[in-house]
């Protein structure tokens, strides 16, 4: 396939615009007589497309498709294989419009064939000369998601700039920064700065981003409503309380002011609320002695908090673990999901309980357990407090024996929901660690994590369990028990009584969303850090899922090797 590369250069960023002159290309552009992605599109359920990470507004990863069901399923096979070349865990899900799959990892934008799996083009963003900073290898080439609205793609790069790029063209409209970006470790002043790796969410007239800081030095974190247009800033709301604010002064001494809380992942939307839901970072640092020791609720880390994107005021915040001694940032996407005809949130999250919220208030509702061991806290009260936590550590003392550890009952790896049957599936894990404080030490005006960790990989009840739960009651329905720990990828849901989702070694899998059963499986050869996506074209159902991820940071004897793919299966 002949390509023309194009060097744009401007606002600090470089464009590598590969286009395609095939066929194929041609006959994707006129699928679609629609100018671009409408409103009306970006609220529909997923079907034919797919147009958000997370498949919807309300986060349920839940296709309307039915050409795939159990009687069939067992015929998929692996129709294209795209390989991204990329160095770090591909954590983006990807979306698909109109014959084209858009995937987002390393700074750089693929469009790629759905068909084919041939590359359409490729938009490549280079980072400053002067980025560093404390974690910044761990935090940089990661990205979860991208938004699509109109004819644009938006992108977040890790230097907190949004790109706005034509999704037939790969060219960018624009490309605004926003805070500002990790400076180099050594030569800090105060933090190393802001950085990117969550997503956007494109809702009607806005594109809304999440902006953190909080392991690069514990700047407190926002979330912002900005212009499709032209990228404008239209809101800013804090994550942490200021001023008059309910919680403010949950946060002892200047203790705010780096207590981090910062969007980790991709929120939902409602329209009716007109309220962005997001689960927030822990707080900042580790160590909760600088923080109150446990005394503070330090209210916005380790939350679920409401912004109303009408304002960008936020109406309520919900602690989940008050002063966030253990690393329980909340880094499940809330789903929102009507119950009993209240609007509920509900988000699983690290301390192995799915905790339900009112939608409209934040008035907690309850929580349900679903990890096998838990000994941080017996439960929650009435009130939404954890019940008989365990004394914390102390400072330089001996460690303590904590289950979940700090990656949690569940971590960032996205959940599905049904809403025809009810039940939620959870791409869980059952581990514990030994944890402590020290010392929080401050370099160049940074302070560290101040807390140690080590994981209890080699128990036997340490296992990756992907559960189905009734999701009124959260009784469990089934399990896949994996006899290694690690985390599936994420989970997809569909209409064909079918939910798919790949295990931390590499399984690729299709299983009866009623019994569990396992259908088909394949294995993709490297570990997967997001979920799988499905789509329809010239009357054939695919299922498309990326796959990379990093040895290290957790579980490392699964004998797999570092690769970025995006595989595209169909029958």
């Amino acid at each position: 396939m002949n390509r023309i590369f194009t060097r744009l250069v401007g606002v600090g960023m470089v464009v590598a615009l590969c286009m395609a002159g095939g066929a194929g290309w041609v006959q994707a552009q006129e699928e679609d007589a629609q100018a671009g992605v409408t409103d009306s599109m970006l609220a529909s359920a997923p079907a034919a497309s797919w147009l958000h990470g997370n498949g919807n507004w309300a986060g349920h990863r839940h296709s309307l498709l039915t050409q795939l069901n159990p009687s069939n399923v067992g015929d998929l096979r692996v129709a294209w294989i795209f390989s991204t070349g990329g160095k770090t865990d591909a954590q983006a899900t990807p979306l698909y419009h109109d014959g084209v799959v858009y995937q987002a990892q390393d700074n750089t934008v693929f469009a790629i064939d759905a068909r084919s799996g041939g590359r359409l083009w490729k938009y490549v963003h280079e980072l400053p000369e002067d980025w560093g900073g404390q974690f910044a290898d761990f935090f940089t080439g990661k990205h979860r998601n991208l938004a699509i609205s109109g004819e644009y793609i938006y992108f977040l790069s890790n230097d907190t700039k949004v790109h706005a790029i034509h999704y037939k063209t790969g060219v960018a409209k624009f490309v605004q920064p926003y805070m500002h970006y990790p400076k180099a470790f050594e030569k800090s002043d105060d933090s190393n700065g802001y950085f990117g790796t969550a997503g956007p969410l494109a809702i009607p007239g806005q594109i809304i981003i999440p902006l953190n800081a909080t392991d690069m030095g514990g700047l407190p974190g926002y979330v912002a409503g900005i212009s499709p247009d032209d990228g404008a800033l239209l809101w800013q709301a804090n994550m942490i309380p200021g001023p008059g604010e309910p919680g403010y002064e949950s946060w002892p001494g200047d203790s705010r002011d780096y207590g981090g809380a910062g969007p980790w992942i991709v929120g939902t939307w409602d329209p009716d609320l007109r309220m962005y839901y997001t689960g927030t970072a822990n707080a900042y640092p580790f160590n909760a002695v600088p923080r109150g020791n446990g005394k503070y609720d330090n209210v916005g880390a380790a939350s679920v908090v409401a912004v109303n994107t009408d304002t960008g005021k936020v109406p309520w915040r919900y602690t989940v673990v008050p002063g966030d001694p253990w690393d329980y940032d909340t880094m499940q996407t809330p789903l929102i999901i009507t119950i009993d005809g209240r609007k509920t949130i509900v988000q699983p999250n690290k301390t192995g309980f799915i905790h339900y919220l009112d939608a409209a208030t934040g008035q907690f509702l309850r929580a349900a357990r679903f990890s096998d061991k838990i000994n941080w806290a017996d439960g929650y009260d009435v009130e939404g407090r954890p019940l008989n936590q365990i004394a914390l550590p102390e400072q330089g003392g001996d460690t303590l024996e904590v289950w979940p550890s700090v990656f949690g009952g569940v971590n960032m790896y996205p959940a599905a929901y049904n809403p025809d049957s009810g039940m939620i599936f959870l791409p869980a894990t059952n581990l514990g660690m030994m944890y402590g404080y020290e010392e929080v030490k401050v370099i160049s005006n940074v302070r560290n994590l101040g807390a140690t960790f080590e994981f209890l990989f080699d128990r036997e009840d340490a296992y990756e369990v992907n559960l189905a739960l009734n999701l009124k009651s959260g009784n469990e329905i089934w399990r896949d028990q994996k006899t290694k720990w690690g985390f599936a990828g994420g989970m997809l849901s569909t209409a064909g009584g079918l939910v798919f989702y790949t295990s931390q070694n590499a399984d690729f899998q299709a299983v009866d969303a009623a019994s569990g059963e396992i259908l088909y499986a394949v294995n993709l050869g490297t570990t997967p850090k997001s979920g799988p996506i499905t789509y329809m074209l010239d009357g054939k159902q695919y299922v498309v899922q990326a796959v990379g991820g990093v040895p290290g940071w957790g579980y490392e004897e699964h004998s797999l090797e570092h690769g970025n793919l995006i595989v595209g299966l169909s029958r």
